[in-house]
């Protein structure tokens, strides 16, 4: 399969620190973190303290919308999906994963994959919803739950 993926390099959290960022060379809809690549899709962790584990897991073609894949292409990226929820939620122990595949922000194909907690302080409300401050993860934690889900995922 042809990927129109492109690496590059960005700055983030610190101007020395370099990490790599993958974009789609047709609409740019970046993914900082990157996991792993599978068949049909590429994950990638969301730096996200309120919920550990937040992951993107976006098509490895661009796409506009979920509908205009073929039914095994489809069936290929539901099975990403349900491959990376498993990781996630063994290598967070989280209660569940959130699946949303919403489209209304940005043209490319992709889930987002959010781990739910019992901690959470509104657990049975939509991640949205959650009350508390949006906070980056630590770098040593970003970088072990990469490692944790790459070496879970291959």
């Amino acid at each position: 399969m042809e990927v129109d993926v492109q690496d590059v390099t960005e700055s983030i959290f610190v101007p020395s620190e370099r990490l790599l960022k993958r974009a789609c060379s047709v609409c740019g809809f970046a993914l900082w973190h990157p996991v792993c690549d599978l068949e049909f899709a590429t994950l990638a962790l969301y730096s996200d303290a309120r919920f550990p584990g937040r992951c993107i897991l976006a098509l490895n073609r661009h796409a506009d919308y979920l509908e205009e894949l073929d039914s095994s292409e489809l069936q290929g990226f539901m099975d990403a999906v349900n491959q990376a929820s498993r990781a996630i939620r063994e290598v967070t122990g989280c209660m569940r994963v959130n699946v949303a595949i919403l489209g209304n922000r940005d043209p490319h194909v992709h889930a987002h994959l959010i781990p739910r907690y019992g901690t959470d302080p509104l657990p049975n409300d939509a991640p949205w919803s959650d009350p508390r401050p949006k906070k980056e993860l630590g770098q040593s934690e970003l970088k072990s739950l990469v490692e944790k889900l790459r070496r879970q995922l291959t």
